[in-house]
């Protein structure tokens, strides 16, 4: 989608999407070495601030993962139809067989979802190191030709960085619902921050490598144009080097596939965790904290979550549903950001020891306010009625949803259990760099 707003400048915004990463990732870090507990930005803000603002750093928290979920369906089929054709009703019954399969794996626990998901970490990378290889090569034997697609750099100037970044900065974000506990760390203070720099080192320079060889596959007309730009780009590749054009498509097709089911069902367990979370503080209605009595997984809130997947994956677009999501990841890395600032005034001798590590979470606010003003007037309105929205149920209803959260007596033992299913579902800083996958 970068190619829309910058042609091969797009590079650029990837570089400063990265760079916004590193110091908003930074911040949910230190949090979590202060405070391991389930439920991420919403646990955070609220030992900082208090029980109104840990709600509404949640409810933007829960409200950019929950409009983001149709995007998985939706990019699925997208990929899917380069394999077997465009058609409304098989587009309609892959989004079902998707999110059916994902939500039943969620349900039956971690055995089920663990499985699933280390046999999809490996698969899912495979066709992106082979775009990467291919376009490398390609590099080496048409330098000229890969040349000619980089000028001019910049086509279409630079007024369009801001919104690249916004859709591009969606591929980096995952880090919010995945940052493990401190407390199944040895050494945080030293060990978390090394672990967050060669992630993100990693996945910034693995997007380069791929966004690059997009823009010297692709003119930027037929990249603005492509819906599967990855397939795209290896297909175009291939015959340069003596192979057929079909393998390509068919190859990053797969692996894409591969890879939105695999972020996909990450990320619906995530989500779950923050809903069972708000829940069991009174927060969500109750429901969101029931537990299923064999399983020990939240089985409602990841139904409900399907069933939200399932009407925006019919309803909407990716770019829009990207857009309005990151406006809210935003809001939620700006409370992060300031609450590490106070817990490390709180808890000085639990700060990371990183070089100027307050004026970075200063800048981790910031970012967050900059991406949230990224998003386009109509969407910024709408966003900011959600918030009121959440800011006025929790006026109303409180008291209500506390009273109801009585009866879960057994929540600290279902949030262990949470915890360490979490902690195995989400151990890989690569699983951000497939995002990517989905996004473009």
């Amino acid at each position: 989608m970068g190619a829309k707003f910058l042609g091969p400048a797009q590079l650029v915004a990837w570089v400063v999407a990265g760079l916004l990463a590193a110091v908003t990732a930074l911040a949910f870090v230190q949090c979590s070495a202060i405070l391991p507990k389930v439920g991420g930005t919403y646990a955070y803000t609220r030992e900082a601030f208090g029980p109104l603002a840990g709600f509404l750093a949640g409810w933007a928290l829960y409200l950019g993962e929950w409009v983001a979920l149709p995007v998985f369906p939706l990019a699925f089929a997208n990929y899917l139809a380069y394999l077997i054709g465009d058609s409304p009703a098989v587009s309609v019954i892959v989004k079902l067989l998707l999110i059916g399969v994902v939500t039943v794996v969620n349900i039956r626990g971690i055995q089920t979802g663990a499985r699933l998901n280390d046999a999809l970490t490996v698969a899912k990378l495979v066709p992106l190191g082979v775009l990467v290889a291919v376009g490398l090569a390609f590099l080496a034997t048409h330098s000229a030709q890969a040349a000619e697609r980089v000028t001019p750099f910049a086509p279409l100037g630079w007024g369009g960085l801001g919104s690249a970044v916004l859709l591009i900065f969606w591929a980096y974000a995952g880090y919010e619902l995945a940052v493990l506990p401190a407390g199944e760390v040895r050494e945080p203070q030293r060990t978390l921050p090394r672990g967050l720099v060669l992630g993100m080192a990693i996945a910034t320079i693995f997007y380069l490598l791929t966004a690059a060889t997009v823009v010297i596959a692709l003119p930027t007309e037929a990249a603005q144009a492509s819906q599967r730009p990855l397939a795209d780009a290896l297909a175009s590749l291939l015959p340069s080097l003596g192979l057929p054009a079909v393998i390509g498509g068919a190859v990053m097709s797969a692996g894409a596939l591969v890879s939105i089911v695999g972020v996909y069902d990450v990320f619906t367990l995530s989500l779950a965790r923050l809903s069972y979370a708000m829940a069991r503080d009174g927060l969500f209605p109750a429901p969101f904290a029931k537990i299923h009595p064999r399983f020990h997984t939240p089985y409602l809130g990841i139904g409900f979550q399907a069933l939200c997947a399932l009407v925006g994956s019919l309803l909407f677009d990716l770019r829009s549903l990207i857009a309005i999501s990151v406006f809210f990841l935003g809001l939620c890395y700006l409370a992060t950001a300031a609450s590490a600032l106070r817990l490390v005034q709180r808890e000085p001798e639990r700060r990371l020891l990183v070089p100027a590590l307050r004026p970075a979470l200063a800048l981790a606010a910031l970012a967050g306010v900059y991406l949230s003003l990224q998003a386009p007037l109509p969407l910024l309105g709408l966003g900011a009625f959600a918030m009121l929205v959440g800011l006025a149920a929790y006026l109303l209803r409180r008291t209500d949803w506390r009273e109801r959260s009585k009866l879960f007596a057994r929540a600290e033992d279902d949030e262990r259990r949470l915890a360490q299913w979490a902690a195995q579902r989400e151990r890989w800083l690569v699983d951000w760099a497939v995002r990517g996958d989905v996004q473009r």
